[in-house]
């Protein structure tokens, strides 16, 4: 190859090597590195423990209460484990005894939507045979589903009682 050819070649590629990657969607929320970090700095933040304790309870959500859920189909193919609501009463504590072995093989992850202490989410988890259950208010994912009441298990084809 000719060193003209090599020299153009060069100088056609290189603007595309130091060009600015482009952007497809930006959440609002991505902020530039200054410097990237070294592997020094990486381990010294991966070592660190970022756990924080916040407070969980109480969580009250006002626009669902216990009651009757019929089932009905719906498409939400992206969510690969169910989910269980419940809230701290005596028909989500008698739904959890009843329908534990279920939600264990199933893998279901509980929240609950209307609990106002911690030893209340842990009657709700020993309800549940020991499944993790997390206070989380639950007004976003009753908009989404249109429910209004609980207990309820949701998959990616069906919301059932």
């Amino acid at each position: 190859m000719k060193p003209i050819t090599i020299l153009s070649l060069s100088l056609l590629i290189s603007p595309m090597v130091i060009a600015e990657p482009v952007v497809i969607y930006d959440s609002g929320y991505t902020q530039p590195l200054v410097h990237p970090p070294s592997n020094q700095q990486l381990r010294a933040t991966s070592s660190k423990n970022h756990h924080v304790n916040l407070p969980r309870v109480p969580v009250v959500t006002p626009t669902m209460s216990p009651g009757k859920v019929f089932s009905r189909p719906i498409h939400h193919p992206y969510l690969s484990n169910p989910i269980f609501i419940v809230g701290y009463d005596m028909i989500s504590l008698s739904w959890l005894q009843e329908h534990k072995e279920k939600l264990k093989q199933n893998h279901a992850i509980g929240i609950a939507v209307n609990v106002q202490t911690e030893q209340q989410v842990k009657q709700l988890q020993q309800a549940a045979g020991g499944l993790e259950i997390t206070p989380v208010p639950g007004t976003k994912v009753a908009k989404q589903l249109t429910l209004e009441h609980y207990p309820v298990l949701i998959s990616s084809t069906l919301i059932e009682q």
